[in-house]
């Protein structure tokens, strides 16, 4: 859509001068920094420094962008730092490569098949449940993120490659986190050092990659030498055509495996992470989760057991509420549009950050507070679509969904089936830090009581 500049006003926002010189400290806090601009100078906000940029908060102006004029708006420039690590998979690519990926991939994440990959999901979490007794047994104390990300890789890996990562798994931890801190870095640099530089930065974030790549290249390889069909996503991927009939590069075959293998476990641990945290600090929430799932007598549950789990689906929705892994959103504008009728600049930066309009006191009565029944139908039917996407929204909404929530709803009844939660630290004292995902710090501590079943 062109629009012409003199038709249209520019949105309120902070002055250039005094906003870059802001920067450093905003930097310590940037969700503060955000939501303060946000409540400040109200649904658009428009910051002016090496580019322009807008902040939308709206609901309505949200869903122009990521779905009503879907087609003017590209991943946003943060992206380009996220392919030094994913390359050109489902995440990071755009327009027609982007296109035929996500027809040859959709099929992979469809019920039936997610449905075929919660006896996987069950058995790694006995795993994990296991060793957690030894903690219960002796009143330990321990950090269940970790534990989680363990459990999430393992499962991402057999339900891929029909392998175990375990003996890769703090080694892929530690990939992950220095690919992790590096993109931060240069998100936040305003003349950030090209690749190619020796610095010991680029040498670490260059060594950690091709430790990750070498991983994915080596399981590709063994599987193509193969005597006989492996039935797993990978195999699937593999088998993937284009409409031209042409299957995926090794290249591209890589890309997307690490894109599903990083971005799909890392969430999922946080999205776990984040509600042992809320109901750690909400007994009767827990309780009440324990109470639904009792059903089982136990036992892991099947796919249609999961569909029981009503109020535990409300819970998990209420924590991305607050905590949302995916914290920020970007988009960058291909021609001028308007938005809230001000008007945006080809070229200009979407910043969306479900973080703030999950919180927002326009559409969130007491925001803060920990709810799970503001996700009852009867209390979101009238809540704007938009006002809650911790999984994207539009056509490029998470392929991993449903997979995820599965996931996600499957380990906790299994683990509330068994053991009650008590946090080990003050809940004032975490917090949550905006890094490329939404982590807790310094972690979720816990001691184990162990249920009867």
């Amino acid at each position: 859509m062109a629009t012409s500049p003199r038709k249209l006003s520019k949105a309120p926002g902070p002055p250039t001068l005094k906003f870059l010189l802001s920067l450093p400290q905003f930097r310590k806090d940037p969700l503060r920094g955000f939501f303060q601009i946000a409540l400040g100078y109200g649904d658009i906000v428009r910051y002016r420094g090496m580019w322009v940029s807008h902040q939308l908060s709206h609901p309505d102006h949200i869903q122009h962008v990521l779905q009503a004029n879907f087609a003017n708006y590209r991943k946003g420039r943060g992206y380009n730092i996220l392919k030094l690590s994913l390359g050109e998979g489902l995440l990071t690519s755009e327009g027609a490569l982007w296109q035929r990926q996500r027809k040859m991939t959709q099929p992979s994440f469809q019920g039936q098949q997610v449905a075929s990959f919660v006896s996987t999901m069950a058995e790694n979490a006995l795993v994990m449940l296991r060793r957690w007794e030894s903690y219960a047994g002796q009143n330990e104390i321990f950090d269940v993120v970790p534990d989680f990300m363990r459990l999430t890789l393992n499962i991402a890996a057999q339900v891929l490659f029909t392998t175990n990562l375990e003996g890769d798994a703090e080694s892929i931890r530690h990939t992950l986190e220095i690919g992790r801190d590096y993109s931060v870095e240069r998100a936040w640099s305003l003349f950030p050092p090209p690749l190619s530089l020796p610095t010991k930065r680029n040498r670490e974030y260059r060594a950690a990659l091709a430790h990750i790549h070498g991983i994915i290249d080596r399981i590709i390889a063994e599987r193509r030498r193969a005597p006989t069909r492996i039935s797993d996503l990978l195999t699937m991927l593999m088998e993937a055509r284009d409409e031209s009939g042409a299957p995926m590069s090794d290249k591209q075959l890589r890309d997307e495996v690490i894109t599903l293998l990083t971005a799909g476990h890392e969430t999922t641990t946080l999205a776990l992470a984040w509600t042992c945290y809320l109901i750690g600090t909400r007994p009767d929430v827990m309780e009440r989760m324990a109470a639904e799932a009792a059903f089982l007598n136990g036992r892991a549950p099947a796919y249609e057991d999961l569909m029981k789990l009503r109020y535990s689906r409300m819970v998990v929705e209420e924590s991305m509420r607050l905590y949302p892994p995916v914290w920020t959103l970007a988009r960058t504008a291909v021609n001028d549009d308007e938005i809230g009728g001000y008007y945006i600049p080809a070229r200009s930066e979407i910043l969306i950050f479900p973080y703030i309009t999950q919180r927002h006191p326009k559409w969130w009565p007491d925001p803060e507070a920990f709810r799970p029944e503001r996700f009852a139908p009867e209390n979101s039917a009238a809540r704007p679509r938009y006002a809650y996407l911790p999984f994207g929204a539009g056509p490029r909404t998470c392929i991993g969904l449903n997979f995820a929530m599965t996931e996600i709803l499957a380990v906790l009844a299994l683990m509330l089936q068994r053991f009650r939660l008590r946090l080990a630290i003050d809940p004032e004292k975490v917090y949550a830090e905006p890094s490329v995902t939404l982590q807790p710090r310094p972690g979720v501590p816990v001691r184990l009581e162990r249920r009867l079943v």
